[in-house]
This record gives structure tokens, sequence and C-alpha cells, in this order.
């Protein structure tokens, strides 16, 4: 894209004020997402706890094989049409969608509520997981609907109502509901589930009524537009989204099977914790995501290097507070959640350490997925999980919650960093200089 099409000065405001709002949104995730973790470790206890996340992160690893990436290969099209005037596609590309990922959804949901005994009596040796993780199969075809909704929105550049779907608008509802069950004290693992899938349900259809709405504005353009097929990109980006959803869930499995609950509990409440820096970097890329692929849509290389340096500095400059404080006082910030908690402070600075390296790294692996170089992306995916199941595997047995942690935050730290310097092989895109000169120029400047 040339300078008169769209000034840089313009572009660059344009990213931060978008990446603020976004931002804005995502951080609702904070009272709600961790009101949810908060009541269920205050009214669970730390080993019920450790059980509830073992189901749960498992329900979280399973639901990517419902989505098939398609979440993020919806983003993608929807935002690369629009950008190239192609409304007719857009409306015929969510149906096919949707239809793919509440296929593959029912599936998966299927298969678990099928091998729950198994799964539960001989691999996890916790037979009274087996009700817990049928509960848990009633999850997948709402909580993915919903996760294709909502990249359906992104791609219409409606980010603040993507963000909403995505993350805090299941977990506030949950909230809502389960209040009354914990100051009466009958929370129970079972009925934590059964909240959830109903709190997924509810998200998706607001999600679906916001996606008719805003898809009445999209003109309805030229009928013979092809309709792309979405299934190959998005098993490439499905690569990236098995990556962060075994990152996210593969660690508290593990230790599932190779320690006690009460071990994957305080894992799990330090990793949540730690997630605090996911939030600003999930809402920064929520913004930057489909940016990418409409700048790169029009061959504009200075707006994405641009935009990739924004992310990161906007990203760095909030999360570093943040994990200073997990460094500096991990056993208060755990101590919050209840009695017993803050035995996870060494987990959680190592988690510490893995969100200040994928801070660095903010939208790396997305702007790979978003410029259609998804087969690069694939293999650094790939390394990432290798190096994540090699970790866990070596130090989760030795060193329990923090094993699995350095396990976690060195994948992390590969991803990212793998990501990052395939971005300035491939595309010429090198953030980090973009962001030493801006910083330069200001210090000059002052």
């Amino acid at each position: 894209m040339s300078e008169t099409q769209t000034p840089a000065g313009k572009s660059g405001a344009s990213m931060i004020r978008g990446s603020v709002i976004s931002l804005g949104v995502r951080l609702l995730d904070l009272p709600s997402r961790y009101g949810f973790h908060l009541l269920i470790a205050a009214a669970l206890g730390v080993e019920q706890t450790g059980n509830f996340y073992i189901v749960f992160s498992t329900m979280v690893a399973l639901a990517g094989f419902g989505r098939l990436g398609m979440d993020q290969a919806l983003t993608r099209q929807l935002a690369m049409d629009v950008a190239s005037g192609r409304s007719g596609a857009v409306r015929p590309t969510i149906r096919r969608a949707l239809g793919h990922v509440f296929l593959a959804s029912a599936v998966v949901s299927m298969l678990l509520a099928g091998g729950a005994a198994l799964f539960a009596n001989d691999i996890l040796r916790k037979p009274e997981l087996v009700a817990p993780l049928m509960l848990g199969a009633l999850s997948f075809i709402p909580q993915n609907m919903g996760a294709a909704i909502a990249g359906a929105l992104a791609g219409l550049q409606r980010v603040g109502f993507s963000q909403m779907i995505y993350s805090w608008l299941w977990p506030a509802i949950f909230c809502l509901a389960a209040i009354p069950l914990v100051a009466t004290g009958k929370l129970t693992v079972a009925n934590t589930l059964v909240l959830t899938a109903a709190s997924f349900t509810l998200a998706a259809i607001v999600g679906a009524v916001l996606l008719r709405r805003f898809v009445r504005e999209v003109p309805s353009g030229d009928a013979s537009d092809t309709i792309p097929g979405l299934l190959k990109p998005g098993l490439s980006l499905f690569s990236l989204e098995l990556t962060k959803l075994l990152i996210t869930s593969a660690p508290a499995i593990v230790l599932g099977i190779v320690a006690s609950s009460r071990e994957t509990g305080l894992f799990a409440l330090a990793w949540r914790l730690a997630l605090v820096v996911n939030i600003l970097i999930s809402g920064v890329t929520g913004m930057a995501a489909p940016r990418f692929a409409s700048l790169y849509a029009r061959q504009d290389m200075r707006g994405l290097e641009r935009s990739a340096a924004q992310a990161i500095g906007l990203v760095l400059c909030l999360a570093l507070p943040v994990t200073l404080g997990m460094l500096v006082v991990p056993q208060f910030l755990l101590g919050l959640f209840g009695h017993g908690f803050d035995d996870g402070a060494g987990a959680l600075r190592v988690l510490a350490l893995g969100q200040i390296a994928a801070a660095c790294f903010t939208a790396m692996p997305e702007l790979l997925g978003m410029t259609a170089h998804t087969r690069s992306l694939m293999r650094i995916n790939v390394v990432s999980v290798v190096v994540l199941l090699a970790g866990l595997a070596a130090l989760t047995p030795l060193g329990g919650s923090v094993g699995a942690s350095v396990a976690a935050s060195l994948a992390i730290a590969v991803n990212g960093a793998a990501a990052a310097w395939a971005a300035r092989r491939l595309l010429g895109v090198s953030p980090y200089s973009a962001l030493w000169r801006w910083t330069a120029g200001r210090l000059a400047g002052r």
C-alpha cells in the first residue's frame, strides 16, 4: 500500500486506539474470569480444585479439535474479503464455518463421553472423575460455536464484541449463577461443570444475535464471489491454537497423571494468576490479527511492521509491572484465593518469567498465520509442542508444579522467538527495530 493510501500517523493512531479499546473490553475479563477461579477455589478447596482443573484442562485441550482452527480462519478470511470488496462471500463463508464447527464438536463431545471411564480409570487413575468428564463433554458444542461466532465478529472488525464472546461473558454468567451456591455451600465439581456448559450456551446465543445484526450491515455483494475453503487454512492455523491449548492445559493433565490432585490444584491456580498477562496479550492480538490480514492483502509491509511493533510495545508497558508483582510477592497473590494456595509461589515465579517472554513476542505467531505463512507457523508450533511435552515428561515427575511451570514457560519462549525470527526472514518485518527507532527518537526529542 502506498503512502497516499493510508498515512503512517493515521494508521499508527488507529492501531493504538483500537488496541486500547480492545484491552478495555478484555479487562472486563479480570472480575469475571478471576471471579470464576476465585469462586471455585473458595468453594472446593485445594484438592477438589485440582480435580476440577484436571477435567477443565482436558476440556480445553479437546475443545480445539472441535474448532479445527475455523474461528481463526474465519477471522482471516472475512477480514481479507471485506478489505478486498468481496462482500458476496461473507455470508456463505460464515454458514460453512459454523456447520464444520458444529459437526466436529459433536464428534469430540461423543468421544469424550464415551471414553471418560477409560481415561479416568486407566490413565488418570482417578475413578471419581468419570462422571465429571462426561459432564464436561456437554460444553464442547456451545463453547466452540461461540468461539467460531467470535472469530466471525473479529473478521468483521467488531473486535470488542468478539472479545466479549471469546473471553469474559461466559465466566460472568457463571459467577452470577454460582454465587448463591457458594453462599450455601452447595457448589461441587459436578454442578460447576453443568453451570460452565450453561454459561457457554448463553454466551453463544448472545454472539449469534450480535453476528446476525452486524452481517446485515455488510453489502450483499456479487453472488458469484468465490467461496473459499476454510478447512485447509483452518487446519494450518489449528497448529497455533493447538500449541496454545496444550501449553495451557497439558501441564495440569500431566500433573493429574503423575502427581496428586493437590499438586495439580497449586499449579492450576498459579497458572490462572499468571494468565493475567495473557489477557493483555490476547486483547492486543485480537485487534492486531485482522489488521495484519488487511495490511497483508494490500501489501503494506511498512504498516505491518509498524502495527506489530505497536502491539509489542503496548503489551510490554502494561505487562512488566504485573509480572514484577508476581515475582516479588507471589505468596500474597496466591493467598487471595484461599488457605494453602500460597504453596504454589515457586511455580508462579517461573510462570511469570514465561509471561514476560510471551509479552516480548506479542502477536508474532498470529502475524505469520494472518499473512499466508501458515506452513512455517505449523513447523514452529510442532517444535514448540515437542519442547513442551519433552519438558513435561522430564521435569514434572521430578519437580511437580515447578517442573511443569518450567516446561510451559520454555515452550512459550521458543514459540514466540521462532515466530519473530520467521517474520523477519519471510516478511522482512522487524518490529523490534521499529520499536527501538521509535523509542530512540522519543528519547532524542526529549
